[in-house]
């Protein structure tokens, strides 16, 4: 199901029900270690609310945060931001990350990310699942 953004329809999906090259393009582009950034003033302030250890959740890697959902332009196919899990003082954070890897919100949940908003079958999936075949067989010189 697409949802409308402020700038374009976005529609997201979950790591269980893919497609695979989506989740396999974003940890390509999100791999290995780096520094998130805490721009929006707004985040900072619901950040503060929610007692988010945000020097802690600032130093992201892909190799011990987990991957739950990525959301993508309805219109390219290409992932706009995903949500990635971690573990901070016994607490499980979800963290999403835009462009430039900026946070766009943060919170504690347990949840897994499946609920109806999830795309799952149909012409969108099947869309973003060539166009991330395609960026990756380019990236690798396929």
């Amino acid at each position: 199901m697409a949802r409308q953004g402020t700038r374009f329809e976005k529609a997201r999906f979950h790591i269980a029900t893919g497609p695979a090259s989506l989740f396999e393009r974003v940890r390509f582009k999100m791999q290995g270690r780096r520094q998130l950034k805490w721009h929006a003033q707004h985040l900072r302030e619901r950040s503060a609310e929610r007692q988010a250890p945000l020097e802690k959740l600032a130093n992201f890697d892909t190799a011990t945060w987990e991957l739950l959902t990525a959301e993508v332009r309805a219109d390219t196919g290409k992932f706009v931001n995903s949500c990635w899990a971690v573990t901070v003082g016994g607490e499980r954070w979800l963290v999403v990350i835009g462009f430039g890897d900026t946070v766009e919100t943060v919170f504690r949940s347990t949840k897994q990310g499946l609920g109806e908003g999830i795309v799952r079958s149909g012409p969108l999936y099947d869309r973003v699942a060539a166009v991330n075949s395609a960026l990756m067989a380019a990236e690798s010189g396929i």
